[in-house]
C-alpha cells in the first residue's frame, strides 16, 4: 500500500520484467520497515531520457539501472562517484532534493564493484598477488577488472570470443594494473595451475529462451581442472550453471552469481536509506526460486 509519503524506487532495464531486483529491494524495504515501493520500468533507447526526467519529477528517491542503459544513464546524472566515473557506467542513482532550485540533483554510483569484492571477501579470498582470468569483456567484466585492480592482484588475463573487445578493456586498465589479452584460452594450458581465480563475465551458461544453446556452454575448456581455485560465476539464472557444477565437482571454491546480485543490491539500499541490510534470508528466498 502506497501513500503520499511512500518513497518511490525503480529499475530501468530492457528487458527487465523478469528481474529479481524488485523481490530483493522490496524485501529489504519490508525488513527494515521503510515506507517505500520498488517497481520496474522498461524504457526504450528513444525515451530513456524522458523516463529518467519523469522519475525525478515524480520525486523518486532512486533507481537501479541494468542493461542496456548503464552507460547512457552515466551521461544523464549530475554527479558520479569515483567508481562510476572511471568505469563510465552507473547502476544506482540517488535523487536528492535541491532546496535552492526546488528540483532534484541526481548522483550516479556503481555498486557492481563493491558487490563483486564483498562476494569474494565473504569466501576469504586473499587478493594480493593473485593471478586472475576474466572471461568476457563487456560491462560486467569492466566492473570486475576495476575491482581486481583496486585489490592489487598480481596479474589479470582477459579473454573474449571477440579479441578486439578484450583489447579495449585491457587498454582501459593497462595503466593501473598488470593486465593482458588472451586470444585463445589454450594459451593458458601451461599456466592454468597458477591461476587462482576465474571469473565468468560471459553469457556462457545463461538460461535464455532466445539462445537456448548458451545454457550448455562452459566458459573455460572442459579439460581444465579447477581444484583449489576460486571460480566466480556472474550468471545467476540458472542458479547452478555448468561452470558451477564443474567447480563443485572438482573441488573449487564457488562464488555464485546470486551472491553478486544480492550484495550489489544491498549496497544500493545503503545508498538510498543509509542502512546496509542483512542478506542471509533474502539469499535463501532467491535460491528457492531456482529449485
Amino acid at each position: 500500500m502506497t501513500d503520499s509519503n511512500t518513497r518511490l524506487l525503480g529499475l530501468f532495464g530492457n528487458p527487465a520484467r523478469h528481474s529479481l531486483s524488485p523481490k530483493i529491494q522490496n524485501y529489504f524495504i519490508s525488513q527494515y520497515k521503510k515506507n517505500g515501493s520498488y517497481m520496474v520500468f522498461e524504457p526504450t533507447e528513444n525515451n530513456l531520457e524522458q523516463a529518467f526526467i519523469g522519475t525525478m519529477n515524480l520525486e523518486f528517491i532512486g533507481l537501479n539501472v541494468t542493461m542496456p542503459f548503464k552507460e547512457r544513464v552515466f551521461n544523464l546524472v549530475d554527479q558520479t562517484d569515483k567508481v562510476a566515473s572511471f568505469i563510465k557506467a552507473v547502476n544506482t542513482v540517488k535523487f536528492i532534493q535541491d532546496k535552492v532550485s526546488s528540483g532534484s540533483i541526481s548522483i550516479g554510483y556503481n555498486t557492481d564493484v563493491s558487490g563483486f569484492i564483498k562476494s569474494l571477501d565473504d569466501e576469504k579470498f586473499q587478493w594480493t598477488g593473485k593471478k586472475c582470468l576474466v572471461v568476457g569483456a563487456g560491462g560486467v567484466a569492466k566492473s570486475t577488472v576495476y575491482g581486481l585492480s583496486q585489490k592489487e592482484v598480481g596479474k589479470i588475463f582477459v579473454y573474449d570470443i571477440i579479441p578486439g573487445k578484450a583489447l579495449e578493456l585491457v587498454n582501459i586498465f593497462s595503466k593501473i594494473s598488470s593486465i593482458e589479452v588472451i586470444e585463445n584460452l589454450d594459451e593458458l594450458n601451461s599456466e592454468i595451475e597458477n591461476i587462482d581465480l576465474i571469473v565468468n563475465c560471459s553469457p556462457a551458461g545463461m538460461n535464455l529462451e532466445s539462445k537456448k544453446g548458451l545454457k550448455k556452454l562452459l566458459p573455460v575448456p572442459s579439460r581444465w581442472n579447477l581444484k583449489g581455485k576460486f571460480i566466480f560465476e556472474m550468471v545467476y539464472n540458472p542458479g547452478e550453471t555448468k561452470f558451477i557444477q564443474k567447480g563443485r565437482k572438482e573441488g573449487a571454491t564457488v562464488v555464485a552469481g546470486i551472491d553478486m546480485l544480492i550484495n550489489q543490491a544491498a549496497q544500493s539500499f545503503k545508498i538510498w536509506f543509509g542502512i546496509l541490510p542483512d542478506t542471509n534470508e533474502i539469499k535463501k528466498i532467491i535460491l528457492e526460486t531456482f529449485k
